[in-house]
């Protein structure tokens, strides 16, 4: 299988590079940037950048957890702990081409999609992670998944959103709920100010308050392609087709930065803290008058994702 030589050659690669750039102290990952690439990166200012190992690997989310941070790429899920230490496989034959991860209690610490659908891991008798896929009863765009969330306030229910839409996975009952937003694939998706919002592939943001019954946020992106969502402390940013558009979820959306695919988003947890955005192609920028102006920084060709401090010192 085609996969699988790649990830034993990118396994061969990251072992050689380990020690080399990984110069990150665990203990500062929360109150640092951490950048998705090809490899994992983190800065403290967010305009100088250092590499944290393993450079082959496209990463395609992060989840940040006090020791350690986990990594979904196209070749499997890592754990980065220790920074001498090589990436540790959390993957198993039948999880690839990871798209998002998010916390999930027990081990491994986190829930996936991929494009073969939602998968929850175990660790095995031998201390191995076996993964289960949970796509029964769906058709092939439903088991395509770009991104998840866990619904706030409903214990074991997940939000997918897939290459048809929206769904609802009851993990207690090993159900599938489809959703009023369907028939346009949903790459990202968010909880913040008190609502759902999904950014959707030319069908513009959406907004929701259970999950299931949704309504268009805001006007003026009604056939816009959304690729990432973030948010300020009275905003919400997404990563559009043609560059970052930022608003309030109720007014006319507003347009900034230049006109590449924005593949990542995110915005410092300060008032005046900086934005950051990431394209694909076109590298990271930069704006530190809340969007007016951008300009680039990093080295970067592609940007995958974004997940700013959380911490405001």
């Amino acid at each position: 299988m085609r996969t699988g030589a790649r990830t034993k050659r990118h396994i061969h690669i990251a072992n050689e590079q380990q020690g080399h750039n990984m110069t990150m102290d665990p203990t500062s990952w929360s109150s640092c940037w951490l950048l998705g690439s090809q490899g994992l990166h983190q800065s403290r200012d967010g305009s100088e950048w250092n590499e944290v190992g393993a450079s082959g690997y496209p990463v395609q989310d992060l989840v940040r957890e006090t020791e350690r941070v986990l990594c979904a790429t196209l070749w499997g899920l890592w754990e980065v702990g220790q920074a001498e230490a090589p990436w540790i496989q959390l993957h198993d034959e039948t999880l690839t081409e990871v798209q998002s991860i998010v916390p999930r209690p027990g081990h491994p610490g986190v829930a996936a999609v991929s494009a073969y659908g939602l998968s929850f891991g175990n660790k095995s008798e031998h201390g191995t992670t076996r993964w289960i896929s949970h796509a029964e009863g769906l058709t092939l765009n439903e088991r395509f998944s770009n991104a998840l969330l866990a619904l706030p306030e409903c214990e074991d229910q997940w939000l997918v959103g897939t290459e048809q839409g929206v769904l609802i996975y009851d993990e207690t009952k090993d159900l599938w709920h489809r959703t009023e937003l369907s028939g346009h694939p949903c790459r990202a998706l968010l909880f913040v100010h008190d609502r759902l919002w999904a950014g959707t592939d030319g069908n513009g943001i959406w907004q929701s308050t259970d999950g299931h019954n949704w309504s268009r946020a805001g006007s003026g992106l009604d056939d816009e392609s959304i690729f990432a969502l973030g948010a300020t402390q009275d905003q919400i940013l997404a990563g559009s087709l043609r560059g970052i558009c930022s608003g309030d979820g109720t007014s006319r959306w507003r347009r900034s930065g230049p006109a590449l695919l924005v593949s990542a988003i995110g915005a410092h947890p300060a008032s005046e803290g900086p934005w950051l955005a990431g394209a694909t192609p076109g590298g990271l920028w930069r704006s530190d008058d809340s969007g007016a102006r951008w300009h680039q920084v990093g080295d970067f060709h592609t940007v995958r994702v974004i997940l700013p401090p959380e911490e405001t010192a």
